[in-house]
Formats: structure tokens, C-alpha cells, sequence
């Protein structure tokens, strides 16, 4: 080391010449500063002037720099160093200069203190990191004081470090080892580890896996073959996504699912409640691995059919259409009209396949085989249909008879079963041949070929669309504003994409003709289709709400004078869906009036009062007053100013938020904590003081959510409250409300929900905390639940509507009410309080009052998973991306929000935000990286897990099923009010079978018969409601009240049915409804009603998300609300095809807790069997 430091000394000029170019590269760096900033100065004066010059100085400014000067954003260096300090895992040289001691490779054993090193840097901002410790200068083998060592490096800080050009490459590798935080992955430059902390990626490696690295590379022209070193890595990424493609399942181990001979799937990555068993098919996502015999691995998995064995749907057609119809399309003539007897004819039909598998036409059988005039000549042995292709059948027609004869023939397939029928019709004369065809193309018209009910009020819904009409306007509840700080563009639905939805006759047509004028339908969501793809599915669902509104149109009605209104009698209203609200408009148009004549005006009258069954409105003065009872057509239309707000915050959204915010790929940690507090134990600390928790009785798993939402570490990225059935979601927001209140003087917070009624338990949890005064919240709440009346009396002081006039333009109107409740507030009122807390769509009003960036600080969400994206945005567009705060609360397996468009639940609009980012790598679940948290990055997210609601019995299902059975109960099974209960209501079981004594969830078998009235569309079981009701009565004479029991049932019509059977006997009703209904709800006792009991209808309710079946969320939200006690009542034979139904089943049977008809001979199977044990995958 000495040698080489008194080179300095000997050699002064060369120490001089580089201290003179580092001043001189100094000073032009200095210079180019000045000179952009002169730049901006004159662009933000004259940017006209500026364009065409600014170039050239850009040009002029960098002449004769390197490039290395002109980008000093990152570069790369070698430099000289002494080593000063040394440990088994790290270094220091220059005292100042921290390196990994993996960076040293091959020459870590040989590292001294006091050796000097030729060392490789990389530099990004200001952060300088060691890549590698490339060799060793001068070695040290004698001990060296510290007065030499720091003698060596003052000596070598005039060293000057030679500077490289860096490039961006992909290098491709594979995995050979996955540690907790980090990857080893074999590439051409030989092993790398890769933290997985530092790196975007968008899914969870594992060994094997073939990858593709982006990364920094050292370049320079003396390296012959041009490769450098590898400085950073930045993104990691499968070699190859193979998306969509369909696999059966061929074995299943212990750790992983066999998908074929080559693919396989690892269990962490199947879907929460997924199990899948031999010949499941998958539609799954698969990147290239090399792992044992596999080349493929799935990374995301989509069950399409599933298999239990024995117990497969076996469809019973009927006459005319059946419900095998959807699985196979049967097209070609029907009959066959003729004069000539004792002739053979020949007819053809051709079957296409719609559904993603092969079916084997095994046999086509003609009933009444001998007697038939109908006989089959093609195809004679049987056929495979492949998905998508179709076939021709011949058929072969004798004439026998004189008159009309129906003759039926039946498909049989392997799967299921068609029924079809042929007419042949033999006349003596034409003329009669004739009138029969007239007959049968009469008999045809009257069920409108080509058009369902539902296609039928699409095109009468174009024709309302496209009438022009001169409106003239009703009286508003509120002068309208002329001036608002910002005024929201209209958002119209575009013609053609109207003209599309309602003219085309065909829903399948319909969809394929919206995605081929739509062509970003059929990319993945990105921050380039984000705003075009959101904005298109508001527009449908507009269309579908237009569509619905056409239901309370009139040919003919008449008005009623009701004081100062005019009202319109319309039956049952409250239970009508769409819901009429006020500010929904009815316009009045002359019935006889002649559309050719040019009279084309209508009246609008404006919805002032909903009552139970009529509504009160408003018209233009003048039409109000000289009404005198005549008859009009009547068109109701609804207030678009919510679809308009969602409209303008996703149009906004990206350029506010930016693009990490929407699709995180990287977890990048702030330089500073939002706020400096610490934990110890299981309290917090702020600087030396300890800071109180409002809440004395949260749990460990609560205090730190709270604590990691405080810090907000991770930089402009939403935090994720994951809180499944009854873990205290609501309780810990309502503290984190509360703690970043008292510590952050500065925040001002907003606090959307999905519904009023969880926006209303908020705020009473905020009055019940008695943490904060009257007039540091607010609940914002709109007109509607003021004239409805619906705000708890409690709530009324801390309530308030806005105004949305610009301060100043217009009279300040604001009325305090006897009850506290604030109305018409303007903003110098709104949007000061320390929290805000309103629905989502309600937080958009202030989007018009004009509040400066960066007003609004943290925007909190309850019920999360309940809201569209778009409501999500609305008031997360009012922060900024340098000083904000996203907390998401929510539970991703529960049920989405309410979508009512066909397209728009197939494009993912029923996808919540929170769904959506439990997707992106960030937020999945990496049990190596994480096994302290469940498997969860705790920067970005934490997972509720003390569940305070039920009995470990009572949840167990749920907690398997769809929570990874971590959920840890927090009521006790022995001593508690919910076991005490319990006890008690085992007497409604008259059984001698030995049922544990604390468990509390039941089934009774029940084979009764789903009906449908001519009426209503919905179903309804009458043996189930006879079973409840009984049910019900036994609970009462237990001594439970009505508010204990909750009874959940899917179809409006069993509900309808239950309801009167409890009115009709005059028995104290307790509250039935659906599962919608009773979300975020729960009761003692909860009785499930699943009504189904069909094998031909299953199929509708899979396809259209109905009843329980084959509906996870909706089966997670039913068998979750009870706490003691749960008895569901439904058909074993059918809702055995479901995986979740089948676990509850055999749950109840293996604990002696099934009763009623006998089970499914599969399921007694499996019951005797018992658990089975799966072998463990060995490479």
C-alpha cells in the first residue's frame, strides 16, 4: 500500500493536472445549469418564441460535453479506495463508501483492512452503490495504524474515477434458488442474486422459472465483447405469458396440482377456496419454467368445469327449448308441408357445439320408433362435435298419413341430453298445404322469433332515446347554480355505441360487435386503456339503466293534485328496481299529438317527494296550474350527475395519481416516514412519548395496521386493510381516523363508503369514541336521505348537504334545522373539517367547489371491495401524488358491487379497485418473503385476523374455504354467550345423534320443487318456506326473539313468500331478505333458504350468477352473518356439484349435524372414506 501512495508525492504534476479537470468539468456543469435555468425563464415568458430555438441551444449548451454530463441522472464509475473497515457481511472503504461483501466474489477471503481496491459504482440520483469490488491494487498483510490508513485515502481522494456509459438490457435467466427477500438466477454473466425488494415484477417467482431481467449494464468500447457488468436490476418478468390457455387437471400431490404432461401449478397460486380434483378443467395463465419434468407453470388458474367424481349435472331437456339448448345450438327447418303421400323426403339440421369442450354425439333416438314417419340416415355411429364446430344430421321423412303429426327425436350426447321436435303436415290440396304454412309462420310470429322480453324493451328503448323533443323544464328543488368553481363535462352516451346496444337483436351479437368497434375491450387493463375502457362501461351501464327506467313508462296515465304538487300513483314502488329518487325527472307527452305534425314538445316534471306508492312532482308553472286530470304518456328518466362525476375522476385520474398508483408493480419506500412512530411491545411510540390507543381492547394485529398505515411508508401506493367476516375492519379504521387526527395537525381526511348505511356506522363510531368534538367531522350526506328521511335522529346534528354555487355568486341559503342538520352549505363551510365522511358518488360534490390541490390529504375507504373503480376515484382525484394517503378497507372474497350489464360483469367492471390490487405483485401473498404477516408485505398491507363474531364451528367453513384458515376465534366455544345460547337451542333438534356440544352449524335435506309464477321471473320453494317457518316457530318457543334470527335467501319471490307466510299467521316476522341484504350484518341465528332444487335451471343460476351456486362470494357473505347458530335448508344432491356447498355438507354429516333426505351416494362415499391424504410432489 505504501509503494503505490508515495506515487503521489513523486509525481506532483500529474495530481495538479487532475485536480485542474475536475475544476474545469465542475465549472461546466455549473455553467449548464445557469444557462437552463436562463432557458425556462425565457420559455415561461415567451414560449412562442422559444420553440424554434431550443434545440439549438440544448446543442450550443452541450457542446463538447460527454455524455456522461449531459445525463447525470445515473452513471457509473470505477474508482480507487483503502478498505477501512471490515465485517463478515459488509465493508467500508474511504470511510464513507458501504458495500455487501457478496460484491467481492472471489476475492472476499484475501480483503484487509488497508488494502486499496479498485472498486465498480453505480450511480442513480444521489444514492451511490458498490456493484462490485473488481480487484485488489495493493494488499495488506501487516497490521496498519489508523493514522496511515487515513493518510492512504486523503491521498487517494484526488484519484480520478473513470467514467462509463451505461444501456438498458434484458438478459434471460433461470431461477435455481428462491430465498425469502431475494432470487438466485443463472444468466451469460454468470449467477446473479436479485432482491426482490428493489425490482418491479408482476408475479411471485419460484425455483425453476425461466425469466427475463431488465437491467443497467456497464458499457464501454474497450470491452471486446460488449457485455460490462451488470449494475442494477430493475424489472423482473416471465420469458413468456401464455394467457387463456385450457388444461385438465391429471394429478393432484400435497404442494402442487399436475395440469398435464408438461404444466403444473403450485397450490399458493390457486385461487382463495379453489380445490381442484381429477379432470377439473382450468383456463390458466402459464410462464416457462424447467422444474423436474415440467416446462410450464401456471401463475393464475380460472376453474371452468369442475368434476366430482360420480356427481355430474345430467340435463333433462324438455319439449321446445331446454336448458341443453345452451350447450348445444340446434338450427335448420322444424317442418315439413306437403300434398304427397307414401313419398320419402329428405330434411337436414346441423348442431354446433357452444360449449369449450368436445361432446360425443353418441345416438339420435326417434320416439315411437315403429310408428314414426321420421327416421335418421346420417350420421349412423356416433360423432365428436369440437368446441365451436357443428355437424349436419339428416333425417329421412315417409309419408304415411293424411293431418298434421308431431314427432319427436332426442340427442343424446355424453354429457347431456336435446329434445327436438318435427312437424310433418300431409294436405290433400295446395290450398290446404298453403293455409298451413300461413298457420305456422302465424303461430311462430306470435312469440316474436329473434326477440326476447328483455331484446323487445331494447329497441323500445331506441325509440324513446330517439325522439326529439322540445322539454320544458320543471321546478327544481334548488335554484340551479350558474357559476360552480369547476362545472363537469356532460359525458353523453356516443350514437353508435347506443345504436349497437339497442338495436342489435342478439346479447351475443351484440357483445362481439362492441368489441370489434372496441378494440382496446380486448387488451389488458393499462394505464393506456384506463381512462377509454372505464369510460365505456359507465356508457353501457347507462344504457342498461335507461333500459330499466323504461319500466315505469305509461301509454296513459293522469296526475292527482296533492297540495302544491302533482302526483302519480305507481303500485308496489318501494320494491321496484330501479329505485326512483328525487331529482329523477317524468316527462309528459300528449298522447294523440301526431309526430308528423311538428308539435314536439313535452312537459318535464321533476320528482320532489318518493312516498310508499307515489311520487310528487313539480312541472313548469303555467302546465302546473291549468293541469285539469288528462291522460299523457309518461317517460321517467334519471339524474346522470353521478354517472357524469365518475365520468370526470377517471378522465383525471391518471395525469393526478400517475401511473404506480394505478398498477403498482414495486413497493418504493418514502425517504421519510409520514409519520416517526415506532413500536415496542404492543405500544406506540412518537419520538419518547407514548401514544394512547383510543381503543384499549385492539388487538396486536389491529394496533400494527394502524401503525403501518401512521408511518406510511411506501410512496404513492394505496394501503390495503384486508379484514375477512367479523375481524374489527370498521374498528380499525375508526382508530386510524383518530390517531392520524392527533398526530398529523396537518391531515384533512376523506372517508368514502360504498352505501349510507356503512357511512352511518362510521360516524357513529367516530361519536362513540368521544375523541373528537362536534365540528371537527362531518357526514355529508345527499337531499334524498333528508326528504326521505332517512338519517338516524343520532346523526342529525353531525349531518350537512352542500351547495355547489361558487362562494360569492350567489346567496349564501344555509338553514341549521330544530335537529342540528345543516342544509345547503357552501364551501366556506364544507371541506374544512378535519374529516368528511359520505358515499363515494356524495364526496364527488366537491369536485365543483373549487378546492385548491392538495386540500385533501388521506382518503380512507370502508367496504372497498363494494365499489366500482370508477366510485373509487371519484374522491381519490382530489389529492395529489406528492402529499396523499389511500387506505382501502375491505374484504376482496365478499360480494362486488351490483353491475347490471352482461359486458361490463365480463370486462370486470364488478372488479373492485381493492381486487384489482390484490392481483398485482405487490400485494400477493409470498408466504418465503413475508411468514410474519401471512404471507403479506406489511408496507402495503395487512390481514385482519381475530375474528370476534362466531364460534370457531360456526366459522370454520368460511375460514378453509376462503381465508386460508387463519382466522383465529376470539369466542370461546365453552364459556361464552354465543356457546350458552347454543345449548339451549338444542332442543329444537329432536335426534338422538351425538352432536358435539359446541357445534353450531346444520343442514336439513330437503328434495322439494322450485316454482316460478306467470308473474315473476323469480323462484320460490314452498316446502323450504314450510320448513323455515317451522324452524322459526321452534326457535321462538326456545325463547329467542325475532331480532336474533336472520333468514337468507337468494330469489325475491321466496322472499315474498316467507314474508306472507309469517303475515298471514300473525308470527312476529324477523328479517328475511337477500344476501345483498344482510352484508355487513350479522345475528345470532342465521337460516339459509337456497331454493334450487332442479337439475335443468342449475346451469341458468352458474351462467347468470343466481342462488348460491357456483357463487363464492355469495356463499362466503350468507354462511358468514351467523354467530351461534346456522341451519341451512336446500337440496344435497344438487348443491353437491358446488366445491364450497360439498366441504359445508360433508362438514355437517361427518359432525352428526345433517338431517332430512338421504345424501348423495358420493358424499357417504367420501364421508366413510374420510380425509384423503395427498403425497408430497418429489422432483
Amino acid at each position: 500500500m505504501f509503494t503505490y501512495v508515495s506515487k503521489f508525492f513523486t509525481n506532483p504534476d500529474r495530481n495538479r493536472e487532475d485536480i485542474v479537470e475536475s475544476l474545469n468539468r465542475e465549472n461546466s456543469f455549473l455553467d449548464r445549469k445557469l444557462m437552463e435555468e436562463k432557458m425556462d425563464q425565457q420559455l415561461k415568458a415567451n414560449p412562442n418564441e422559444m420553440d424554434g430555438v431550443l434545440s439549438d441551444k440544448i446543442a450550443e449548451l452541450t457542446h463538447g460535453l460527454s455524455e456522461m454530463d449531459v445525463n447525470k441522472e445515473s452513471f457509473c464509475t470505477a474508482r480507487k479506495g483503502v478498505i477501512t473497515s471490515l465485517e463478515s457481511d459488509r465493508g467500508v472503504i474511504d470511510k464513507g463508501v458501504f458495500f455487501d461483501c457478496k460484491v467481492a466474489e472471489d476475492i472476499i477471503l484475501d480483503l484487509q483492512v488497508g488494502c486499496v481496491v479498485e472498486y465498480l459504482t453505480f450511480t442513480t440520483g444521489e444514492a451511490m452503490r458498490v456493484v462490485k469490488v473488481k480487484r485488489i491494487i495493493e494488499h495488506c498483510w501487516e497490521d496498519t495504524s489508523q493514522q496511515e490508513i487515513e493518510k492512504a485515502v486523503d491521498n487517494l481522494k484526488n484519484e480520478k474515477p473513470k467514467f462509463f456509459n451505461t444501456e438498458t438490457r434484458r438478459v434471460l435467466g433461470l431461477i435455481s434458488q428462491r430465498l425469502a427477500s431475494s432470487i438466485d438466477v443463472e444468466t451469460d454473466y454468470g449467477q446473479l442474486t436479485v432482491e426482490l425488494d428493489n425490482i418491479e415484477m408482476n408475479f411471485i417467482p419460484t425455483n425453476g422459472d425461466r425469466v427475463r431481467l431488465e437491467c443497467n449494464i456497464q458499457l464501454d468500447d474497450g470491452f471486446v465483447d460488449k457485455q460490462g457488468e451488470i449494475l442494477e436490476v430493475t424489472k423482473l418478468f416471465p420469458t413468456r405469458i401464455q394467457e387463456g390457455e385450457k388444461c385438465i387437471v391429471q394429478r393432484v400431490y400435497m404442494d402442487i396440482v399436475v395440469l398435464g404432461p408438461e404444466t403444473y401449478v403450485l397450490k399458493t397460486d390457486l385461487p382463495t377456496g379453489t380445490e381442484l380434483h381429477l379432470d377439473d378443467i382450468v383456463l390458466a395463465d402459464l410462464i416457462e419454467c424447467q422444474y423436474s419434468k415440467f416446462t410450464r407453470r401456471a401463475i393464475r388458474i380460472t376453474p371452468l368445469e369442475k368434476n366430482f367424481g360420480s356427481t355430474k349435472l345430467t340435463q333433462q331437456g324438455n319439449m321446445g327449448l331446454s336448458v341443453s339448448g345452451l350447450a348445444v345450438t340446434v338450427t335448420g327447418v322444424n317442418r315439413f308441408i306437403t300434398t304427397e303421400l307414401w313419398q320419402k323426403h329428405s330434411v337436414s339440421i346441423k348442431l354446433t357445439n357452444n360449449l369449450n369442450r368436445t361432446l360425443r354425439l353418441e345416438s339420435i333416438t326417434v320416439c315411437n320408433d315403429s310408428e314414426s314417419q321420421l327416421s335418421v340416415t346420417s350420421p349412423l355411429e356416433s360423432k365428436e362435435i369440437s368446441s365451436g364446430s357443428e355437424i349436419t344430421v339428416t333425417f329421412e321423412i315417409h309419408t304415411q298419413f293424411l293431418g298434421e303429426a308431431i314427432e319427436k327425436y332426442e340427442l343424446n350426447f355424453d354429457l347431456l341430453k336435446v329434445r327436438r321436435v318435427f312437424t310433418v303436415i300431409v294436405c290433400k290440396t295446395k290450398e290446404e298445404a298453403a293455409e298451413a304454412e300461413k298457420r305456422m309462420i302465424a303461430a311462430e310470429a306470435l312469440i316474436a322469433p329473434g326477440r326476447n322480453s328483455h331484446e323487445r324493451s331494447r329497441f323500445y328503448a331506441n325509440q324513446v332515446w330517439c325522439n326529439k323533443l322540445d322539454v320544458i323544464p320543471g321546478q327544481h328543488i334548488f335554484t340551479k347554480r350558474r357559476f360552480v368553481a369547476l362545472r363537469l363535462g356532460s359525458f353523453e352516451v356516443p350514437k353508435q355505441l347506443r345504436q349497437i346496444c339497442l338495436t342489435t337483436e342478439r346479447r351475443q351479437e351484440m357483445i362481439e360487435t362492441i368489441e370489434q368497434h372496441y378494440s382496446f375491450l380486448r387488451e389488458p387493463l393499462s394505464v393506456k386503456t384506463y381512462m377509454h375502457r372505464f369510460r365505456l362501461l359507465l356508457h353501457l351501464e347507462e344504457i342498461e339503466c335507461f333500459v330499466n327506467f323504461r319500466n315505469y313508462d305509461r301509454d296513459r296515465a293522469h296526475f292527482l293534485r296533492d297540495g302544491e304538487f302533482l302526483a302519480l300513483q305507481i303500485e308496489n314502488l318501494a320494491e321496484r328496481r330501479p329505485s326512483l329518487v328525487i331529482g329523477d325527472t317524468v316527462r309528459v307527452i300528449n298522447p294523440w299529438s301526431d309526430p308528423n305534425s311538428g308539435i314536439t314538445k313535452s312537459y318535464e316534471g321533476i320528482i320532489h317527494k318518493v312516498l310508499f306508492d307515489r311520487i310528487l312532482l313539480k312541472f313548469q308553472s303555467s302546465f302546473q296550474e291549468k293541469y285539469n286530470g288528462e291522460d299523457y304518456r309518461l317517460e321517467f328518466y334519471f339524474s346522470r350527475y353521478s354517472f357524469r362525476k365518475q365520468h370526470h375522476a377517471i378522465s383525471k385520474i391518471v395525469g393526478v395519481i400517475g401511473e404506480d398508483f394505478l398498477f403498482p408493480s414495486k413497493v418504493t419506500k418514502r425517504e421519510n416516514p409520514q409519520l416517526d412512530v415506532y413500536m415496542k411491545d404492543d405500544d406506540m411510540y412518537l419520538y419518547d412519548s407514548k401514544l394512547e390507543w383510543y381503543n384499549q381492547s385492539l388487538n396486536s394485529i389491529q394496533k400494527r395496521a394502524v401503525f403501518n398505515i401512521l408511518r406510511g411508508e411506501a410512496e404513492n401506493i394505496p394501503y390495503v386493510l384486508f379484514g375477512p367476516p367479523g375481524s374489527g375492519k370498521t374498528v380499525t379504521l375508526v382508530e386510524t381516523l383518530l390517531q392520524l387526527v392527533r398526530n398529523l395537525p396537518g391531515a384533512r381526511i376523506l372517508v368514502g363508503t360504498p352505501s349510507n348505511s356503512s357511512a352511518d356506522l362510521v360516524t357513529k363510531r367516530l361519536i362513540d369514541s368521544k375523541a373528537l368534538l362536534q365540528g371537527d367531522f362531518i357526514r355529508l350526506v345527499s337531499f334524498n336521505q333528508v326528504e326521505r328521511d332517512l338519517i338516524p335522529p343520532e346523526l342529525m346534528s353531525y349531518c350537512a348537504t352542500s351547495d355547489v354555487g361558487a362562494v360569492g355568486s350567489c346567496e349564501d341559503k344555509m338553514v341549521v334545522t330544530e335537529s342540528g342538520l345543516k342544509l345547503c352549505c357552501q364551501a366556506k363551510f364544507m371541506g374544512t373539517h378535519r374529516i368528511t365522511i359520505s358515499t363515494c358518488t356524495t364526496l364527488g360534490n366537491f369536485l365543483q367547489l373549487g378546492f385548491p390541490a392538495g386540500h385533501f390529504t388521506h382518503v380512507l375507504f370502508d367496504e372497498a371491495g363494494q365499489c366500482t373503480e370508477p366510485e373509487t376515484m371519484v374522491p381519490i382525484v382530489m389529492l395529489t401524488k406528492k402529499r396523499c394517503q389511500v387506505v382501502l378497507s375491505g374484504d376482496p372474497r365478499q360480494l362486488q358491487s351490483v353491475v347490471h350489464t352482461q359486458i361490463g360483469k365480463k370486462m370486470g367492471f364488478s372488479i373492485s379497485f381493492l381486487e384489482r390490487l390484490l392481483e398485482r405483485s405487490p400485494y400477493r401473498k409470498d408466504l418465503q418473503r413475508f411468514p410474519d404477516s401471512s404471507g403479506y408485505n406489511p408496507l402495503v398491507l395487512t390481514k385482519l385476523l381475530y375474528n370476534y363474531r362466531a364460534l370457531p364451528s360456526v366459522m370454520s367453513i368460511y375460514n378453509r374455504l376462503f381465508y386460508d384458515d387463519e382466522l383465529i376465534p376470539v369466542v370461546s366455544e365453552t364459556d361464552s354467550r354465543e356457546s350458552r345460547l347454543l345449548s339451549k337451542l338444542r332442543c329444537v333438534f329432536e335426534t338422538e345423534k351425538d352432536i358435539p356440544q359446541a357445534h353450531g352449524t346444520f343442514f336439513y335435506g330437503i328434495i322439494g320443487e322450485n316454482r316460478q309464477n306467470n308473474d315473476s321471473p323469480s323462484w320460490f320453494n314452498p316446502q323450504e318456506v314450510r320448513e323455515v317457518f317451522l324452524m322459526t316457530i321452534a326457535l321462538y318457543r326456545a325463547n329467542v326473539t325475532a331480532d336474533q334470527i336472520g333468514i337468507i335467501t337468494p330469489y325475491q319471490k321466496q322472499v315474498k313468500m316467507l314474508r306472507s307466510m309469517f303475515i298471514g299467521t300473525d308470527v312476529v316476522m324477523p328479517k328475511i331478505g337477500s344476501v345483498e341484504e344482510f352484508q355487513g350484518q350479522e345475528r345470532d341465528i342465521m337460516l339459509i333458504s337456497t331454493v334450487r332444487s332442479s337439475e335443468e335451471i342449475l346451469r341458468l343460476d352458474a351462467h347468470f350468477s343466481l342462488g348460491f351456486v357456483r357463487c363464492s362470494k355469495r356463499f362466503n357473505v350468507a354462511v358468514s352473518r351467523a354467530r351461534a347458530m346456522m341451519i341451512i335448508f336446500g337440496n344435497p344432491h344438487l348443491l353437491a356439484v358446488d366445491e364450497c356447498w360439498r366441504q359445508l355438507i360433508l362438514f355437517c354429516a361427518k359432525n352428526n349435524a345433517y338431517f332430512g333426505c338421504d345424501l348423495p351416494q358420493m358424499l357417504v362415499n367420501q364421508e366413510d372414506e374420510g380425509p384423503v391424504c395427498l403425497e408430497t410432489f418429489v422432483p
